[in-house]
């Protein structure tokens, strides 16, 4: 039997002990799970919706969200009061992928108000990947003080943006760019798609940055040889950043982000071209980093939460071609469990957060998309409103 648990400030899956499952459970870290037979089931609540092709999950501290929808309106969901919109946001590109992408809220928010956004600004022939940094209004629903701190290296192609955000304690953030369809890109220091970069939050390129003194490479650039990263999400325990992104034909990757490390695209790739054939020089190659897990065939991985304790860690995933919630369960540096949850149940999952208090949110990709919350304990499947389903 199988449920889906929340415990303190943690959200993980807990098993009782069935043989049939254990023997489910493959050799190989990168091999393909099939989803185990249970007689269980996991109640998934309704919270808020419809938005247009939402993007992006966040949380403030009284646990009210935000979410940002393509189309580029920033909502606020309180529990009390209901959804609201939020004024003041800049000009969007809204047009194929792009538009209003990520949220993330500042770790001093209860002091300083700050949230920072990232969105497509331009043309469709012409555009370019901003961070906006701005204090929410809450009483006003309004942004103000907006200022962009961060502008990418302008492209042609309205598609593979990445545009994941990750701010630290420390004053750090983290964007991921994705390669644009420019694939060569990804190699070249001089430019900034196929990469996470690192700034501060107001700004300035900090003086450890791996590139920072090398003539001719944008200063802002962490890591390289990124397709497309739309999942980024630290490790509050141990301060580890994670990130993944999609393969072209198979080959989506799941990455500890190490600064300066070059991750291999399009020279390596698990992943074959759209016409099937291999690309690149292989699998591996010296001075280019493994993943350390990857799906073939592709679930085009979005949104990404990690909870960890001791030695266990738990991965999130939404899924977008694998319309599923993936969870990835690490023990002792290894993948002990990968398992695809809701399969097909609700659709595309763009993002995947863990609240302030422990609780498991999701969103669905669609022009009618919704907020999702897995209710925390089996006893509350049965809560009106709450829809189950078998895992």
């Amino acid at each position: 039997m199988r449920t889906i648990a929340v415990y303190g400030a943690f959200v993980f899956a807990t098993f009782a002990f069935s043989p049939s499952a254990f023997s489910a459970m493959p050799e190989d870290p990168h091999q393909e799970t099939d989803r185990l037979g249970t007689a269980s089931e996991i109640a998934v609540a309704q919270v808020a919706g419809p938005f247009e092709f939402p993007w992006s999950i966040a949380f403030l501290p009284d646990e009210s969200l935000l979410v940002t929808e393509r189309a580029g309106r920033l909502q606020l969901v309180d529990p009390v009061l209901g959804t609201g919109e939020i004024a003041g946001l800049p000009t969007v590109l809204y047009h194929d992928q792009a538009g209003l992408l990520d949220v993330a809220v500042d770790p001093g928010f209860a002091h300083n108000g700050t949230l920072y956004l990232s969105y497509v600004h331009g043309s469709p022939e012409s555009s370019a990947l901003r961070v906006l940094k701005a204090r929410l209004d809450r009483q006003n629903l309004r942004l103000t003080e907006q200022r962009v701190i961060f502008e990418s290296t302008w492209a042609t192609m309205t598609q593979l943006f990445g545009g994941r955000l990750a701010v630290t304690r420390d004053g750090h953030l983290f964007l991921t760019l994705g390669d644009r369809w420019e694939r060569e890109r990804a190699q070249d220091l001089s430019k900034h798609n196929g990469k996470i970069i690192r700034i501060r939050t107001d700004g300035s390129v900090p003086g450890d940055n791996p590139f920072v003194a090398l003539p001719g490479a944008r200063p802002e650039i962490w890591t390289y040889g990124h397709r497309n990263p739309q999942g980024l999400a630290l490790d509050e325990r141990t301060g580890e950043l994670w990130s993944h992104e999609h393969g072209p034909l198979g080959g989506d990757e799941l990455n500890l982000i190490l600064p300066g490390r070059n991750y291999g695209w399009p020279v390596i790739t698990h992943g074959l071209d759209y016409s099937g054939e291999p690309m690149g020089e292989g699998t591996a190659k010296a001075g280019m980093e493994q993943p350390f897990h990857f799906w073939t065939p592709a679930i085009a991985p979005s949104g990404l939460a990690i909870a960890s304790t001791g030695d266990l860690r738990v991965f999130w995933i939404g899924a977008l071609h694998g319309e599923a919630l993936v969870m990835l369960q690490m023990e002792d540096g290894e993948i002990a469990r990968n398992e695809q949850l809701l399969q097909h149940d609700l659709g595309r999952i763009r993002d995947v957060r863990i609240s302030p208090g422990g609780a498991l949110y999701f969103i669905t990709d669609s022009s009618e998309g919704a907020l999702y919350r897995i209710e925390s304990t089996i006893e509350q499947a049965w809560k009106p409103g709450s829809r189950r389903h078998r895992l």
